[in-house]
C-alpha cells in the first residue's frame, strides 16, 4: 500500500471512531449514524478499493450494532439504521469500484498514448558514428508527453541529420502536422544526399498532409482549431499551419581544407530559432543566419531557396538549439527568460549539467507555468573523434552558402 494512501485511510477510520464515541455518549435520542456515513463515502474518494469495502463493512456493523439491534421505542428506527447504512455503504462501494475501474483504464490509454508518443520523439540522448545529441522536452499540455514541438536524429550514410521543429499552435492538437514532417524527414534523410533537396521533400510531406481528405474533412467539420467552413476556409486554415525547423547535418569521411580536424556541420534555418554554439571554454554565442527561410508550408511564398550555412564542431564544441518555448518564456512580471545570459554563464559544464540547470531554471523563471511547449537539444562530438580546442574561426566566415550548393 503506497503512503499516499495510507493517510487518508488512517484519517477515515479516526473520524469514524471519533463518530461512535461521541455517539456512545451522547443520549440515544441524538443519532450520528449519519455522520457516520460520511466514512465510506470519504474512502470511496480518497482510498483504495480494498480499503473503502473494510470502512464501509465496518461502519455498517458498527452502526447497526448501536442503533439497530439495540432496545428501541420505535421500530422504523430500526429498520431505517439498517437500510441507510446499507444504501450508503454499498454506495461508496460502488462508487469506489467504478474509480478503481477508471484509475485502471486511464492507466492503460496513458501506457498506450506513452507508446505511441514515444514512437513519435524518441528518447534522448540519441548517438550516432559523429555526434551525440542530449535533451530534454516538455509539453505544454498536462500529462502528455508531447505536442507541437519535435525534435529527431537520423545516422545515415551520408551522416548525421538531427532536425528540431515547432508547429504553430501548441498541445495534441499539431501532431498531426509534426507526424507528417517527422516521417518526411526520416525518409529524406536516408534518400536525399544534400539538404538542398531534403528540406523541400519535408515540406512536400507537410504539404501532403494539408491536402489529405482526412485533413480536409476534419477542417470543414470545424474540428481542427476553429468553425466549420467553406472550402476556400479549409485552405486558407491548412496555409496558416506551418512548421518552424531547424535541420542540421554533418559530412562523414569529409575532407575540408582548414577545417582543424573538425566535424563540418550544415545547417539550414527555416524560420526557426537560432542555434548557439558554445565554447567549453567559456562563452556563447549566437548563429544567426545570413539569411534566414521561411517556415515550412510557406516556402512557396520566396523566390529563392533556403541557404544553407556552414559552421566546425571541433572538440569541446557544442551546438544548442532549442523552440521559442524556450526563448518566448515568460516571468510572472511579463519578462523573457535570457537564454543566452545563461548558455554564456553555463558553457563550461558538462551536458547532463548543462541540460540540468536549464530546465530546473527554466521552471523558476515561469513559476512552473509554460505557456508552450519546449524542446532543447545539445549536439557534441563524440568521444571517438579526435581534434583541436574550439578555435575563433570555428564558424566559417563566409556565412551562408546557396541550398544549390552541396553539403
Amino acid at each position: 500500500m503506497s503512503s499516499s494512501r495510507r493517510l487518508p485511510f488512517a484519517l477515515v477510520l479516526a473520524y469514524l471512531a471519533g463518530i461512535v464515541c461521541v455517539d456512545l455518549m451522547t443520549p440515544s435520542n441524538l443519532r450520528l449514524d449519519v455522520f457516520a456515513a460520511l466514512a465510506p463515502m470519504t474512502a470511496a474518494a480518497l482510498c483504495t478499493y480494498r480499503q473503502t469495502v473494510f470502512v464501509g463493512v465496518l461502519d455498517f456493523c458498527l452502526m447497526v450494532a448501536h442503533h439497530g439491534l439495540a432496545d428501541s421505542e420505535v421500530a422504523v428506527n430500526r429498520v431505517g439504521s439498517f437500510v441507510g447504512n446499507a444504501l450508503m455503504v454499498g454506495a461508496s462501494i460502488a462508487v469506489a469500484r467504478l474509480r478503481r475501474d477508471g484509475d485502471a483504464l486511464l492507466e492503460r490509454v496513458r501506457a498506450t498514448g506513452e507508446a505511441a508518443q514515444r514512437a513519435l520523439l524518441r528518447p534522448l540522448p540519441l548517438r550516432t558514428r559523429s555526434v551525440v545529441v542530449d535533451g530534454f522536452y516538455v509539453s505544454s499540455q498536462r500529462e502528455a508527453l508531447v505536442g507541437g514541438d519535435l525534435y529527431e536524429v537520423v545516422d545515415t550514410p551520408y551522416g548525421t541529420r538531427v532536425l528540431i521543429g515547432d508547429v504553430r499552435g501548441k498541445g495534441l492538437g499539431t501532431l498531426g502536422a509534426g507526424a507528417a514532417v517527422l516521417t518526411a524527414f526520416r525518409e529524406a534523410a536516408y534518400h536525399r544526399r544534400d539538404l538542398d533537396s531534403a528540406v523541400p521533400a519535408m515540406e512536400q510531406g507537410l504539404y501532403r498532409y494539408h491536402r489529405s481528405a482526412e485533413y480536409q474533412a476534419r477542417l470543414r467539420a470545424g474540428r481542427h482549431g476553429g468553425g466549420a467552413g467553406r472550402p476556400e476556409d479549409a485552405r486558407m486554415r491548412a496555409a496558416e499551419e506551418f512548421v518552424t525547423a531547424l535541420v542540421l547535418a554533418t559530412e562523414e569521411g569529409a575532407e575540408r581544407p582548414g577545417a582543424n580536424g573538425a566535424v563540418p556541420v550544415a545547417l539550414v534555418d527555416c524560420g526557426h530559432v537560432a542555434p548557439f554554439l558554445i565554447d567549453a571554454r567559456g562563452g556563447a554565442r549566437e548563429l544567426e543566419p545570413a539569411d534566414a527561410g521561411l517556415p515550412l508550408g510557406l516556402g512557396d511564398l520566396a523566390a529563392s531557396p533556403r541557404t544553407v550555412r556552414r559552421i566546425a564542431l571541433p572538440p569541446g564544441c557544442r551546438v544548442l538549439a532549442c523552440t521559442d518555448g524556450v526563448t518566448e518564456a515568460r516571468s510572472p512580471d511579463g519578462g523573457f527568460y535570457p537564454l543566452a545570459e545563461r548558455l554564456d554563464a553555463w558553457a563550461s559544464l558538462p551536458t547532463p549539467e548543462l541540460l540540468g540547470r536549464l530546465r530546473a531554471d527554466l521552471d523558476a523563471h515561469t513559476g512552473g507555468r509554460l505557456q508552450d511547449d519546449v524542446a532543447v537539444l545539445v549536439m557534441e562530438r563524440a568521444s571517438e573523434y579526435h581534434g583541436t580546442a574550439c578555435p575563433e574561426g570555428a564558424v566559417d566566415g563566409a556565412a551562408a552558402s546557396r541550398a544549390g550548393s552541396a553539403l
